[in-house]
């Protein structure tokens, strides 16, 4: 079974650097795909220049279009490439506020699941240095969706480090299509992805994360306003009607 990392980034020639490195040391997966998204500084050029780890492949937008983007390039590339339906991809933050030793445990934990969550909210999960309005946020956000449209076995609906079968994101995406499958461009498309996966009845678990927010360096690049509108947004779309609609096909 491979395991393939893909990181979305903008503007992260800073952390991405220190991330590529933990991943090369810790030779946890086959391959990494980032996809950058319209970065204006050494991003892109700092995954051309890693050669330590393993292969490493870049996809580039012109513009900055936004994480919904960069997973709908993601997911297009990964589900048209030569990964078996077993294989694992493994989507993880570009800003080093993550750690790629937990990935072994998600790949192990999906033997019985379609995706795995790396979950702050389940037992054993903790946050350092997140900001209050970020948590609340955070935690308004999957409460809230966990109430109007849950997902068994999963708490933390936002996070976006995941461990996800090919075959599920392969249906997926031959199902919606990916603008069908990711419809939002902000932060709100990783709730988007869960839900309509959860649709199509992955089996969904999660295994605790530690989230160090403290090494993230800048502002962080969510906009509440429009992460909001998203979640919104993600709720009209991924209503009970598609729902019935998608277990009937």
């Amino acid at each position: 079974m491979q395991r393939w990392l893909v990181i979305p980034a903008y503007n992260e020639e800073r952390a991405l650097p220190r991330l590529l490195g933990r991943v090369a040391a810790l030779g946890v997966v086959d391959g990494v795909l980032v996809v950058d998204d319209g970065s204006s500084d050494g991003t892109v050029a700092c995954v051309e220049a890693w050669h330590d780890g393993p292969r490493a492949q870049v996809v580039r937008h012109g513009t900055n279009r936004g994480l919904g983007a960069a997973m709908r390039t993601a997911l297009s590339a990964i589900t048209a490439g030569p990964l078996a339906d077993d294989d694992m991809v493994v989507t993880m933050d570009a800003d080093d506020t993550h750690d790629p030793a937990l990935i072994p445990r998600m790949c192990a934990a999906a033997v019985e699941a379609d995706v795995v969550v790396a979950s702050r909210y389940c037992p054993g999960g903790r946050e350092f240095g997140l900001a209050w309005h970020r948590k609340v946020l955070s935690r308004a956000a999957s409460a809230f969706l966990g109430l109007m449209r849950p997902v068994p076995g999963v708490r933390d609906y936002s996070c976006g480090f995941r461990a996800y079968r090919v075959r599920i994101l392969r249906e997926a995406v031959a199902r919606y299509g990916a603008d069908g499958l990711v419809t939002t461009d902000g932060f709100a498309c990783m709730a988007e992805i869960l839900l309509r996966l959860h649709r199509l009845g992955a089996r969904c678990v999660e295994v605790p994360l530690e989230l160090h927010y403290e090494r993230k360096e800048g502002r962080s690049k969510m906009r509440i306003a429009r992460t909001i509108r998203g979640y919104a947004q993600i709720l009209r779309a991924v209503s009970p009607a598609e729902d019935i609609l998608a277990r009937q096909r």
